[in-house]
């Protein structure tokens, strides 16, 4: 489908003032934005550019690919595609002082999970207390301490409107109320591009506080401002009814329609699960390759972290599914970086051990590995995922071992003894930065404690010798013939990657949640629903089950050809 510039496209590309495009997946409302910003950037000044902000590292790198498409080289020098957090702390580098006489340190992400796993009371009110008393801000207040400022100086909002005359804001209906506060300053002094689609707000309530259902209400309350609206197009599957299904699914009202784009799996029996789940990939991967496309991406969804550990688990080994024997299928994991960061630096910590091999390395493996699970238990306790005790349990292990390590004492059975047995059976480390990393990190499976950390840390570029990871670990070894202070330099990379938010292009098969899908597309997308777990449609959410459609909707609509639904007999029907 071409894309065309129709009589509702052209007036956000004429409109001089504030503008609104609705639009869902794939209706064209990032190609829009781009269009207009051409039609602008000759007319810029030295100095000015357009800014696009968006929330995930994804929807950043699907904007920069567009970008590609739509801008020439020059012109791709003077549009700035950022998340909302980098772009809160460039200001907030330049001019924190104004908050409070000094200039602000920003607290990493790793340091912040840390300090709030280990923090007793309110760790809401202890971060702005660091804000306000000791000039340190964590990642979760960058939005709030930029509002702040703005709210603040009239000078610096002018300032930032001669800087960029346009504004691109992407998924503004997932913005938070700090966000909306910071973006109603700037639209008091520059042009603003509200992109937004109405159906894809799945992160209220605990996932991120402060976003709203009306925030789009709220929007044109505030700003006077031209609505557009392309919810009818769809230019991602144009040719396909894959937004049609996700439509009825969200409606709840069928009936669906019968196409080759989205076909449905069922199984009966708990041991027909994994079985079943491999044909599904394997299937898929099948299909989209009879329909030319060669190195296809496909996505596996589900509904929780537990479920989408156990889909890798089942895609590492052979099975057989009627009789066809089914070979592992290679596949990443998209966890929550916080998680695979501190994976990485465990990882990192375990490989300084081995290289140094003494007792102030020894006792902070165990202390790094104790502090990822201490993330991971607060990871599920704030987002409502199960497993919290267990990672409580395991982080206590570890703890106990790093106590031990510092008396001098001798480690007895458990998975901290099993962990130094297997790292004891390394040979000599190479100097290959990364084989030496995948040679430690495959010790993490030699105890079912540890095999967490194992796959998080999968999402840890380090795959080349020309990876930054590697570089810096590499220089190390060329230094000294050690990893001596290889945690500390793979947390201060990945933090930096956090901020200015990085994110390689999806290849093959990956794994993830279905929040985590947001922002993103695939070839094709096979979404996996548990016997008894990770349901599609949650039963506290009767009668309506609103907030399940809509992430059901956007895991669907991430596919470009085709979607395969893998469910239980006895599952709820999705429709009436």
């Amino acid at each position: 489908m071409a894309f065309t510039i129709c009589e509702k496209r052209q007036s956000v590309i004429d409109e001089q003032g504030h503008a609104l495009v609705i639009g869902g997946p794939g209706s064209g409302k990032t190609t829009l934005a781009l269009l207009k910003s051409k039609g602008i950037l000759d007319s810029l000044a030295k100095g000015q550019s357009i800014i696009f902000l968006s929330f995930s590292r994804a929807a950043v790198q699907q904007i920069l690919k567009r970008c590609r498409e739509i801008l020439n080289k020059e012109e791709m020098k003077r549009i700035d595609v950022r998340t909302y957090h980098s772009f809160c702390w460039d200001i907030l580098h330049c001019h924190g002082r104004l908050l409070g006489g000094r200039p602000l340190k920003m607290m990493a992400p790793s340091e912040e999970g840390i300090r709030r796993t280990q923090f007793d009371g309110d760790w809401t009110t202890e971060s702005k207390r660091l804000k306000d008393e000791d000039g340190i801000i964590c990642f979760d207040l960058f939005a709030a301490a930029t509002a702040e400022l703005f709210e603040g100086s009239s000078h610096l909002r002018i300032w930032m409107g001669r800087l960029f005359p346009l504004v691109i804001l992407d998924e503004f209906q997932d913005s938070d109320d700090d966000q909306w506060r910071f973006v109603q300053q700037l639209s008091a002094v520059t042009q603003t591009l509200f992109l937004a689609d109405t159906e894809q707000r799945i992160f209220e309530g605990s996932f991120r506080p402060g976003v709203r259902a009306d925030r789009l209400d709220i929007l044109k309350s505030a700003i006077v401002l031209r609505e557009v609206d392309l919810r009818d197009d769809n230019y991602r599957s144009a040719d396909s009814d894959i937004l049609a299904f996700a439509d009825c699914v969200l409606s709840g009202k069928g009936p669906l329609p019968n196409t080759k784009d989205v076909k449905r799996l069922s199984y009966d029996y708990k041991n027909q699960f994994s079985a079943t789940v491999h044909f599904a990939v394997a299937v898929t991967l099948h299909t989209l390759r009879k329909c030319g496309i060669d190195d296809p991406t496909v996505a596996v969804l589900a509904r929780s972290n537990d479920l989408v550990a156990e889909i890798s688990d089942i895609l590492e080994v052979p099975h057989s599914y009627n009789g066809k024997d089914l070979k592992p299928i290679p596949h990443d994991i998209v966890w929550d970086q916080e998680l695979s960061a501190s994976a990485g630096v465990a990882i990192a910590s375990a490989l300084e051990f081995v290289s140094l091999d003494t007792p102030v390395a020894r006792e902070a493996m165990h202390a790094k590995i104790e502090e990822y699970f201490l993330i991971k238990k607060d990871f599920c306790q704030r987002y409502g995922g199960r497993g919290a005790q267990t990672a409580g349990t395991k982080a206590a292990r570890f703890g106990k071992a790093k106590a031990k390590v510092a008396e001098g004492k001798d480690l007895t059975q458990g998975s901290p003894k099993t962990f130094e047995t297997a790292l004891s059976a390394i040979p000599a480390l190479t100097g290959d930065p990364v084989r030496d990393w995948k040679t430690v990190r495959a010790a993490f499976r030699a105890h079912d404690d540890l095999k967490a950390i194992f796959q998080d840390a999968r999402m840890v570029r380090l795959f080349r010798a020309s990876d930054t990871l590697a570089t810096a670990l590499a220089g190390r070894w060329m230094e000294r013939a050690t990893y001596e202070g290889a945690a500390r330099m793979i947390r201060s990379v990945l933090d930096q990657e956090k901020l200015i938010g990085l994110e390689r292009d999806p290849k093959g098969v990956s794994l993830m949640t279905l929040h985590k899908s947001k922002g993103k597309e695939f070839d094709g997308v096979v979404m996996i629903e548990g016997m008894y777990s990770s349901p599609f449609l949650l039963e506290r959410e009767a009668p309506d089950f609103a907030p399940s459609r809509r992430l059901l909707r956007v895991g669907i609509t991430r596919a470009r050809s085709f979607v395969l639904l893998v469910r239980p007999r006895t599952a709820s029907p999705l429709i009436d």
